[in-house]
């Protein structure tokens, strides 16, 4: 803290547009110590004709001369110009014998941090000499000063050569001195003699932090540093020494936290002053430099800045309306927001821009004034970019932003998955905010600026999202919602018109006076519409109050304080005080204001044995899509669970429903996570045919686009299911190198089988069947009958299901042998294979055929198929899941050899909108060539926008336009 005249608080010392020494200020002070009484003289001079107001309400004046002139004593306030020919002078004495306040005087002691002398409206250079009992030992603002003795009596003269708003003197006879000379700073310790060895710690930590500040602001403002300790609780900093309470310099926190805030404050407040009239900026950098710095979990340290803002600033002012702290709404406003701008300034300028920030803020306004403006200027400056917005929204606009969001849309396109988000702002903020993204393979995280009252934004994730959170590290000063909300002492005591059930035990007479101005009630008075939003105190852990609001006992063994959220209120809280002694309630009533962030502490006696914190969600959480559910025979499982038994296997086999874009998402999972944690992996794709091979390894090596790769590799003849479905894995391997494996035999041979037998196949057509394969494994003919009779009319032949037969296990075997070809010849690759879940129920399909051929069982994993004993090791049901459509004409039509005959056009398709009609023959399509159907899949594929469509119309070539974006 600085200290400033009249306020126990801190604020700064500003110069108003003066240069050094235009006013002097000689102060001659003799210290009547038995009568705890000063008697003084003060003179003010100035090397020009200045204007000034000085206030000698508070002393007893007993003489005012004004030049030669004399002046009356009770004026209190004198308004005068004084001159280089025309000095102003006040006689007077002051008696000290209220020890309640900090100006005191005994015979061991003496503190004047308050109006102890005439006090002027203007800075001024000071010149103090104080005469004091010999063996008083004095500190004052100074970088040097000597002591005479003579006469039992001590003279001090303290030489500080800058101007000062204020002069302090505090001493004791108690004082013993250490010293250290650093980079030609000297660094002192005042201690009791009690706390003697602690000096030599504090004066090591001194010299720490003085270093680390001089690198990153610039060298020490002084040659002395003093590290004072006060017979008051106090922490306050003024310039060129500290003062650090005798109660609390024991704490591991003021060595930690406070020591730094106060050696900071030689920079910011005791060397570049505040001008105050425009709000005091310097105790949240001093805060964000020093108490934030030194935290080591810096996400709940803004957490708690925001609880405690949310606690005590219910009513809210501006920045620039703080002066100082005055109680806790103050310093959550002062301290607290203050902090988080400048810390939301470094997040938005950088680390370097902002250091530079600090260095030229101390290189140029050193014992001058600044103001938020100035900074603001600053900023500006050093980023070469207008920054006026940031200042105007969080300097001089009161409050915070208030959000409302929600999860509009989501679906799966080609560049990702599309997460529409709807913002809703109370007053619009510029916000750069934070999105993370978790899905089943992390945290993916994003921002985005916001600045109206309402807006959407699309995030596109890299894999399949579960959740969106906004701001988990709260990065953004901002309302918290009521999830967020831990139930901390903060809420506990900022609300002293609780709502507080009593049993009357007298225990609790110390807690039962700080809600005075709430309203107290018996137990038996208890109803739940009395605790609607409202902040509650029950007294007593036996108090029958709590089962009827939480429906059990609590224990009355220990002794705590605990808070809960109110299930009745917004952002209320329930507070129980379990004690033993009336003494203990006082001392727990009057220490739990430094505990506001924790949840609940328990007591030994007097001591705080526990502190506990309910930390029960960081940040804006919004659900996006439902996490799947996996089951295995063993029960309930994970998406990790897989994983890691994936990893024990060289083959993955995961069965689909062809058409559900909610299973390629899931595909795609597991082999990103399989490909993180072992990368040398390939994918079997059922999709494509064997024959194909060399297409897909020429678009995984890039040498084909993907055009190309789509028309050779016959996808739409071979498989014809939306390409979208397939798409991102696909992309995703070439991306990554991650070889596809062609597993399917090829068409023609397959359809031959199912409608001819293999009886219908040539020798050639033999040539290309699996070198093996098992036709009488009558669990799985006994399965594929009922496949069969579920797709078939009951009028079907014997013959037309042996033909499936044939057909089914063709299909299987081939798929079978090629698995278990590229693993012998990859000793050292996992194969993940992607086929229908047909293929690999109950191992029938595929996976036991590889294994008949390899030994590697292999693990089965069937996505939204049906639950039953022993159909694969894992079943996994996903969410449904929206993907991108088929680009589609909306015409039925027939191959020419040159071209596509229009048989019929669907009312208000895109065809009929562009002037397609029945008997047109589409020849060409953006420019490209149209022969046949696949062709016009492929084009249409790739379509963006308005596109052109050329048709045969009677003979002649017409141009249409075909607009997809509508």
């Amino acid at each position: 803290m600085v200290k400033r005249a009249g306020y126990f608080v801190l604020v700064f010392l500003f110069l108003i547009g003066v240069s050094y020494g235009e006013i002097k200020y000689r102060l001659d002070v003799s210290i009547d110590a038995p009568n705890s009484k000063i008697r003084a003289a003060a003179t003010i001079t100035s090397d020009r004709p200045e204007k000034i107001s000085i206030n000698t309400d508070h002393l007893d004046v007993k003489a005012v001369l004004y030049g030669r002139e004399k002046l009356p004593t009770d004026k209190g306030i004198y308004s005068i110009e004084i001159t280089p020919n025309r000095e102003f002078t006040v006689i007077y004495e002051l008696t000290l014998q209220d020890y309640t306040g900090e100006d005191v005087i005994t015979d061991e002691a003496v503190s004047l941090l308050g109006l102890w002398y005439p006090f002027i409206d203007k800075l001024a250079v000071y010149r103090l000499m104080v005469e004091a009992p010999e063996n008083f030992i004095l500190i004052s603002e100074a970088e040097d000063y000597t002591v005479e003795k003579k006469e039992g009596k001590a003279v001090y003269r303290f030489n500080f050569p800058y101007p000062l708003e204020h002069i302090h003197l505090i001493g004791t006879t108690k004082y013993k001195i250490k010293e250290e000379e650093f980079e030609g700073i000297k660094i002192q310790a005042y201690f009791f003699e009690r706390d003697l060895d602690l000096a030599d710690t504090y004066i090591k930590e001194a010299k720490k932090h003085i270093k680390n500040y001089s690198e990153r602001i610039g060298k020490f403002p002084y040659k002395r540093f003093a590290i004072v300790e006060n017979f008051f609780p106090t922490g306050y900093s003024m310039p060129t020494f500290t003062l650090i309470g005798q109660r609390l310099i024991r704490f591991p926190f003021i060595l930690e936290k406070s020591l730094p805030h106060e050696i900071l404050h030689q920079w910011f407040g005791c060397s570049v002053y505040v001008d105050d009239d425009s709000g005091n900026w310097a105790e949240g950098l001093t805060t964000y430099l020093s108490d934030y710095q030194f935290t080591d979990d810096k996400v709940m340290y803004r957490k708690n800045t925001l609880l405690k803002y949310t606690a005590y600033a219910k009513e809210e002012y501006p920045l620039t309306q703080f002066r100082g702290k005055t109680d806790r709404r103050s310093e959550a406003i002062g301290y607290g927001k203050t902090m988080m701008v400048f810390y939301m300034l470094e997040e938005l300028i950088g680390e370097e821009k902002f250091n530079r920030f600090l260095s030229l803020l101390y290189e140029g306004f050193r014992f001058k004034k600044a103001s938020w403006k100035d900074i603001n200027a600053l900023v500006n400056h050093i980023t070469g970019e207008q920054y006026d917005w940031f200042f105007k929204q969080w300097v001089e606009k009161k409050g915070k932003p208030q959000l409302e969001i929600s999860v509009k849309d989501h679906s799966l396109k080609d560049d990702g998955f599309h997460i529409v988000l709807k913002i809703k702002q109370k007053e619009p903020y510029r916000l750069k905010l934070p999105v993370f993204v978790e899905t089943y393979l992390g945290v993916e995280k994003y921002s985005f600026w916001v600045s109206k009252k309402e807006q959407e934004i699309t995030v596109v994730s890299e894999n399949e999202p579960l959740n969106i959170i906004i701001d988990k590290d709260y990065q953004i000063f901002r309302d918290l919602s009521w999830e967020e909300i831990n139930p901390v002492i903060y809420f506990t005591l900022a609300d002293r018109k609780s709502v507080v059930y009593s049993t009357d035990n007298i225990i609790y007479s110390p807690v039962a006076g700080y809600y005075s101005e709430g309203v107290l009630k018996n137990p038996d008075q208890f109803s739940i519409s009395e605790i609607y939003n409202k902040n509650v105190i029950v007294l007593g852990g036996d108090n029958p109050v709590l089962k009827k609001i939480f429906g059990r006992e609590f224990k009355t063994d220990t002794d705590y304080v605990e808070v809960f959220k109110n299930p009745f209120g917004d952002r209320n809280v329930i507070t129980i005080f379990n004690l033993s002694s009336v003494m203990q309630a006082k001392m727990v009533i009057g220490r739990i204001k430094h505990y506001g962030r924790y949840s609940k502490l328990t007591f030994d006696g007097f001591r705080i044995k526990n502190k506990q914190v309910k930390n029960y969600q960081n940040g804006i959480k919004l659900f996006v899509r439902q996490k799947a559910e996996i089951v295995s025979e063993e029960g309930i499982k994970t998406f990790n669970h897989i994983v890691q038994d994936a990893l024990k296997h060289r083959v993955i086999y995961v069965g689909e429903q062809h058409i559900m874009f909610s299973n390629h998402a899931m595909q795609l999972n597991i082999i990103k996570a399989l490909h993180r944690q072992y990368p040398d992996i390939a994918v079997g794709m059922e999709m494509f045919q064997r024959s194909k091979q060399d297409i897909l390894d020429k678009f995984i090596n890039g040498e084909i686009s993907e055009k190309e790769f789509l028309k050779k590799s016959d996808y739409y003849k071979a498989w014809k299911y939306n390409y979208n479905l397939y798409r991102p894995i696909i992309l995703y391997c070439r991306e990554n190198k991650i070889p596809i494996i062609a597993l399917n035999a090829d068409r023609e041979l397959i359809k031959k089988v199912s409608d001819g037998g293999m009886e219908s196949l040539s020798k050639e057509d033999y040539k290309k069947l699996p070198s093996q394969m098992d036709f009488v494994n009558f669990s799985y003919i006994e399965y594929l009958k009922g496949i069969f009779a579920d797709h078939s009319s009951v009028m079907k032949k014997k013959k037309k299901f042996i033909n499936f037969l044939q057909s089914q296990i063709i299909w299987d075997e081939t798929m079978a042998e090629t698995v278990s070809e590229y693993i012998k010849n990859n000793p050292d690759k996992k194969m993940v294979v992607l086929a229908g879940g047909g293929h690999i129920r109950y191992r029938y399909g595929i996976p036991s055929r590889v294994e008949r051929r390899t030994g590697e069982r292999g693990l089965t994993v069937l996505l939204d198929d049906q639950l039953r004993k022993g159909i694969a090791d894992y079943m996994v049901y996903t969410a449904h899941l929206t993907g991108e459509k088929e680009k589609k004409l909306g015409v039925y039509v027939e191959e020419t050899g040159n071209g596509l005959k229009v048989e019929e056009v669907s009312k208000d398709s895109v065809a009929e909108k562009a002037g397609i009609k029945k008997g047109d023959i589409i020849v060409g399509f953006n420019g490209r060539p149209i022969k046949d159907l696949v062709d016009l899949k492929v084009e249409l594929f790739f379509a963006q926008g308005e596109n052109s469509i050329t048709v045969l119309r009677n003979g002649k070539k017409v141009k249409l336009q075909v607009d997809f974006s509508q």
